[in-house]
């Protein structure tokens, strides 16, 4: 009986702290996810604070890009005006005169400038400038107007 006493006390002892291991495992396990619950809240309002600072860079990306776009639109009207004053300034000369000028500048200058000057005298002009550069100039000529009409 006293064995049994002992026994009975034994498996009450151990039973207890098997009991109390697991409740302690169970509070351990439930600190656990409340840190992993609370490092994931933490994540997630960074990841949001995150989304809105992107989203207001691409806004200012964006604004800055078409602000880029007018600038470009305004420089290209700028100097397509200038053109269209150096052509009347061109077609007012004599076209060996005008040729000569034309055949001292850079091949894009020299194509823009023929672009605006009016088609007869840019073709007046033409025949008067060195062969083989009258060739590359009417080829740039012919690329830019197909470019134009596409």
């Amino acid at each position: 009986m006293f064995k049994r006493a002992i026994i009975l006390s034994i498996l009450i002892l151990v039973l207890g702290l098997a009991a109390g291991t697991l409740i302690g495992q169970q509070t351990s396990n439930k600190q656990t996810t409340s840190i992993e619950e609370d490092r994931l809240k933490i994540l997630q309002e960074d990841i949001a604070k995150k989304t809105e600072e992107l989203k207001k860079l691409k806004s200012e990306i964006e604004a800055k890009i078409k602000q880029q776009e007018e600038l470009k639109a305004q420089l290209e009207k700028s100097q397509q005006e200038n053109y269209q004053k150096l052509a009347k300034i061109y077609e007012a000369m004599p076209p060996e005169e005008a040729a000569s000028r034309i055949e001292k500048l850079d091949e894009d200058t020299a194509v823009a400038l023929l672009l605006a000057i009016k088609p007869r005298q840019a073709g007046k002009i033409l025949a008067n400038i060195n062969p083989e550069k009258a060739a590359i100039l009417s080829k740039k000529i012919v690329s830019i107007k197909e470019k134009s009409s596409r």
